[in-house]
């Protein structure tokens, strides 16, 4: 008979399995698979130790909150940048042209339900120094988030809405933005305060850095 820490274990390895799975196929999946993933990572998780640290940065990546890949384990290469011209001309960018410093905090914010984490990539600046964006190709920090969303129900957070932004306080080429965020997990609600700071570059706004001043956590009954 299985003990409770090799139940505990098995759990852990499938919903990592399930998490490659998802990022690999996220393509192709139909919402009625998304949801019958979830419904398999609800039933899964209650077996594992894994739990999400409520009171630290979740837009911040990880690295112990998922398994490492082979490749991850690798020396990391040097991120390949987006060449200039072509930078330009993308749709991700372009919509970025021409719009306010608090749309495009609203829009990173959004990108997370949307799993719209190209656009996401392009709403940081290069110059982003929390998490790995500044040493990451697109691509690389695609795939990342795509991983991190599939083990959302561990990790945290599912769901993510703006309650409350701020017009922002613009000085020449840099910007501030408040906002109250609402970040849904699977036991607890929280509204986090933060400040945005953007800088314009490569044509449009871009997030430089954001600070959390005050969390309010709500339990789930």
């Amino acid at each position: 008979m299985a003990t409770a820490s090799s139940r505990e274990e098995l759990a852990k390895r499938q919903v990592a399995l399930l998490g490659k799975m998802l990022l690999y196929s996220i393509d192709h999946l139909t919402e009625e698979d998304q949801r019958v993933y979830d419904s398999l990572i609800e039933e899964l998780a209650p077996r594992t130790e894994v739990r999400s640290d409520t009171r630290q940065r979740s837009d911040v990546p990880s690295q112990k909150a998922r398994p490492r890949s082979a490749a991850e384990a690798r020396p990391a290469a040097p991120a390949k940048r987006v060449p200039q011209a072509e930078y330009r001309t993308l749709p991700e960018n372009r919509k970025l042209q021409g719009t306010k410093p608090e749309a495009v905090v609203r829009l990173f914010v959004e990108c997370w339900d949307k799993q719209d984490f190209k656009q996401e990539y392009f709403c940081l600046s290069e110059n982003f120094q929390q998490g790995r964006r500044a040493q990451q190709s697109l691509e690389e920090y695609v795939n990342g988030r795509y991983e991190r969303f599939a083990n959302r129900h561990l990790t945290g957070p599912i769901s993510k809405q703006i309650v409350d932004i701020s017009a922002p306080v613009v000085d020449g080429d840099l910007a501030a933005v408040q906002v109250a965020e609402r970040h849904t997990g699977k036991d607890e609600d929280m509204i986090l305060y933060r400040t945005y700071e953007l800088h314009f570059e490569n044509t449009a706004w871009r997030i430089v850095h954001f600070s959390t001043n005050q969390t309010r956590v709500r339990k789930k009954v």
